[in-house]
């Protein structure tokens, strides 16, 4: 097994974000209003320069962890997952994904990546929880994050604002370790 992959499934890898990574076409997703619609990180056009200087802090961060979404079948990079905010005390973390290919949207791939992502956080990394926050209006992906086992756990009235600049809720979802080993039971 090569140690560089944190995680293999049935369709993709997980493996640390890398230099090599930082490119025009990861650079385009960010600019792509389609993919940032729901991201609260991205409402203007990102530069390379930018997106490098992000890279580097991650890569120094000792609380994030940002990992490249790459396909099995042809090694193309088509998305990031990250766990950020860990807090190693208390033992939790924040999951934020984005499929930035859209032409791989739709196929299992970012359920399949919350799956291995929150494997390698409760049973490489010892937490005891994932959380995320979601827009309230993102239905496709609040049924993905309830598929991998978060359930809603509060919502924030109005903290938001969509692409259309009205305010909408922030939905807090969670899952535990217990309630992932039990769903890896079924």
């Amino acid at each position: 097994v090569n140690n560089k992959y944190i995680s293999k499934g049935c369709k993709i890898i997980l493996r640390p974000l890398e230099e090599k990574d930082i490119d025009k076409r990861y650079l385009s997703w960010l600019n792509d209003k389609k993919v940032t619609k729901y991201m609260e990180t991205v409402r203007r056009r990102v530069t390379i320069k930018e997106l490098r200087h992000f890279y580097k802090k991650i890569k120094r961060s000792k609380n994030d962890a940002m990992f490249a979404i790459i396909t099995k079948e042809d090694g193309l990079h088509i998305g990031n997952i990250k766990l950020c905010n860990i807090n190693w005390f208390h033992k939790y973390a924040d999951l934020g994904i984005m499929i930035g290919d859209k032409e791989y949207w739709g196929k299992g791939l970012g359920l399949e990546a919350c799956r291995l992502l929150l494997e390698y956080a409760f049973f490489k990394l010892g937490l005891n929880k994932v959380i995320l926050g979601v827009y309230s209006e993102h239905a496709y992906a609040i049924m993905l994050y309830k598929r991998a086992g978060f359930k809603i756990e509060g919502r924030i009235t109005g903290i938001l604002l969509n692409i259309h600049r009205r305010r909408t809720d922030k939905l807090i979802m969670g899952i535990s370790k217990s309630e992932f080993s039990r769903l890896r039971k079924q």
